[in-house]
């Protein structure tokens, strides 16, 4: 093991939390609050309530978290102040994955770790960063590299129990048809031989671990919201930019170094004979099924990156290892470019973000909202993004929108419109609708909302009561005490 190597990956990974005093990512904030309140319900606790988005598909009668054994995991590192527990999950998280991808590389003998790892690290500037969030994508990265090395070895017991643990973790697991489906082909193409017993072990354990879960059958009701708007063509709505295509420019900037491995990988193995080595071939079907989804959607380029990488050092690291002392010098002098480049494009980003997206940019409105209003009383907002950054600091308020704007949309479709028509300053007095058909006592916009400000401030049914330079909150007046935890809109 290239101790040394991951000693230097696990450094940087620090340096990049460590760059900002920010949590990286907007969720982030969720999930490490969240995570508090399952550490604070304990186990005779578990599931605990929630009650934040009670008008959305997560209402309490029909919640799922698809999260579940990550927050769980996270539960730990609340113990200490959140902000700064978010960053060590988040550090933990990515070593995690750094170490598995290590292991799958010496499990399967492949030369040249410490050069695999700083591939990886000139992989993508965005894999970086995403791979620095409190996020359960990390562990996911973990879960399909065991999952690969499980099915080239055929070990169905550990598929099995792997299955179960992907389903709890995250309802991402479906990738994991991925490796394990690769692999069976592969094996067909090149050995000749057809043997499913690997897929149906996933495939149990899959089940068992959706069955076996507190939050069954909602669980695959949510998937289907969750996912399914997101794969399925339907009518427009602003999604999170994660689920838009890369421009040309940017997917270059992104994908380029990855993309060139795939190229070396595949100029290797012609070489020597596409179906001489089933494990490489697995690796080519797995990388080039998360570049077409990296084409759709930019997320998944935490996927592609690493899997281009695996795919390059299966196929080519006997090539590269053979390689003259002066042109291994020449790579890996390119590969260190890059990856420093990456590296410092991410931090750079990160500092960028540290005034435009402070950890504590709505906290007095949260506060505010907290102490004014009664426990379950609705904080509305303009835009569905804002949520993370108010759950933080107010657990004891309702929202009406947050996570995913798809989650209202699909609870209360022409009420959701009627939102989006608020938010964008095309409802001249909003306080009519915020007071009377969506249960607010308070709603918080932030700057970028100009529309919606110019109207608020003309409008007698919303009254200022608290704004700095990130965002405006207004009280909703009403001719009775706003409704607390409603279930229903007028």
């Amino acid at each position: 093991m290239p101790w040394c190597a991951l000693a230097t990956a696990a450094a940087v990974l620090a340096g990049l939390q460590l760059s900002t005093p920010n949590l990286i990512g907007n969720d982030s904030y969720f999930h490490i609050r969240y995570a508090a309140v399952v550490r604070e319900a304990g186990v005779r606790g578990f599931p605990p309530p929630f009650p934040w988005l009670p008008l959305t598909i997560l209402a309490p009668d029909r919640y799922a978290d698809h999260h579940m054994l990550y927050h769980v995991l996270l539960a730990p590192f609340t113990l200490v102040d959140l902000r700064l527990g978010g960053k060590l999950a988040g550090l933990a998280g990515a070593v995690a994955f750094v170490v598995a991808f290590a292991w799958f590389l010496r499990r399967e003998r492949v030369p040249g770790l410490a050069l695999a790892l700083l591939a990886l690290g000139a992989s993508s500037a965005d894999f970086l960063f995403r791979l620095s969030m409190t996020r359960v994508q990390a562990l996911s990265l973990a879960c399909l590299l065991a999952g690969f090395l499980f099915a080239l070895a055929h070990r169905h017991l550990a598929l099995a129990v792997l299955g179960c643990v992907y389903a709890w973790l995250y309802d991402g697991f479906p990738l994991l048809a991925l490796p394990v489906g690769a692999t069976v082909f592969a094996e067909l193409l090149v050995e000749r031989r057809l043997r499913p017993g690997i897929a149906l072990a996933a495939l149990a354990g899959v089940t068992v671990g959706l069955v076996a879960n507190p939050y069954y059958p909602e669980y695959l009701s949510f998937m289907w919201h969750h996912l399914g708007d997101k794969i399925l063509a339907g009518e427009s709505i602003r999604i999170g930019r994660e689920w838009l295509p890369y421009d040309p420019a940017s997917l270059l900037a992104n994908t380029l170094p990855a993309m060139l491995y795939v190229a070396l990988g595949i100029a290797v193995m012609t070489e020597r004979g596409l179906l001489r080595d089933r494990g490489a071939l697995a690796a080519l079907m797995v990388t080039l099924s998360f570049l077409a989804l990296t084409l759709r959607q930019k997320r998944f380029v935490e996927y592609f990156a690493p899997s281009a990488t695996v795919f390059v050092a299966l196929a080519a690291g006997p090539f590269v290892a053979r390689l003259g002392r002066g042109r291994k010098a020449v790579l890996v002098a390119m590969l260190s470019v890059i990856a420093v480049a990456n590296v410092a494009g991410v931090a750079w980003e990160l500092a960028r973000r540290r005034e435009e997206t402070p950890h504590d940019r709505y906290a007095a409105a949260a506060l505010f909202v907290a102490r004014e209003s009664p426990p379950g009383a609705m904080l509305c907002t303009t835009d569905w993004d804002d949520f993370p950054w108010l759950y933080f600091h107010n657990v004891e308020s309702t929202y009406l929108v947050g996570l995913d704007p798809t989650y209202f949309r699909n609870r209360f479709r022409d009420a959701y419109w009627q939102w989006v028509g608020i938010s964008t300053g095309r409802v001249v007095e909003p306080s009519r609708l915020l007071s009377t058909r969506f249960p607010c006592a308070y709603v918080m916009s932030d700057r970028e909302h100009g529309a919606f400000l110019e109207l608020a401030a003309r409008d007698p049914g919303l009254e200022e009561v608290v704004s700095n330079e990130h965002m405006v909150l207004y009280r909703v007046r009403r001719d009775a005490p706003p409704p607390v935890y409603p279930t229903a809109l007028e």
